[in-house]
This record gives structure tokens, sequence and C-alpha cells, in this order.
């Protein structure tokens, strides 16, 4: 019984030892997708401070940011993010459906700062 619980002790600090090691390209695809995904502009004071650690990969970093833009521009979410607070800057103007995640956005936003007004 011992010798098990040490053989499983041994085998779960080896599991935790191991790194799952990204290359360039993996990094920045999912620093752009990640970006993108938060409604951050394609330049952003965030990925000027990644880019002043990690040499720059434009290529990579594009497709991901498109990716994540993707998710962020999704029109059924326009109102939860504007009742949320979350401002919008315009990110999704070339989306196909820039007219309805603008005014589902601000009839969301319009209820967020309503709120305020309307506390009893």
């Amino acid at each position: 019984m011992k010798k098990l619980i040490l053989c499983t002790c041994f085998i779960m600090t080896m599991t935790a030892c191991a790194k799952n090691v990204q290359t360039d390209d993996e990094f920045w695809f999912s620093q752009g997708e990640r970006l993108g995904r938060s409604g951050y502009g394609v330049e952003s004071d965030i990925l000027d401070r990644i880019k002043a650690k990690v040499p720059f990969q434009i290529t990579p970093y594009s497709l991901g940011y498109q990716k994540g833009l993707l998710e962020y521009c999704n029109p059924y979410n326009a109102f939860a993010k504007g009742i949320s607070g979350i401002r919008y800057n315009g990110q999704c103007e070339d989306h196909e459906q820039a007219v309805m995640i603008k005014v589902e956005w601000q009839r969301g936003w319009d209820a967020f700062i309503g709120a305020d007004f309307y506390k009893r």
C-alpha cells in the first residue's frame, strides 16, 4: 500500500513538472485571439507591452486577432456587452452585421446607463 501511495505521488509530481511549450506562432496566435475576443483594437497598449518583451510575429497575431474578433462581434452578444457596461469603439465596423451589432449594443448600453437613474 505504501509503495502504491509513493508511486502515485511520484507520478503526480512528474506530471506537474511537465511543460507545455508553445511555438512563437502559437503564442502570437493566442495573444491575437485573446485581444480580439476582448474587443481591443488591432493595436493596443497591451500589445505594445507584449511586443516589448517578445519578438512580434504579425501573421499569426493577425490570424488569431481575426478569429477572436469574430467571436467578439457576434451580434447576439452585443446587447449583453452593452448592458454590462462594455464600451463599443467601432471594433465591428467591417462586420457584415455591423448595424445590428451597434443597435443591440446601444440598446444594452442605454439600459446600463438608465439603471443608475432608476434605482430606488
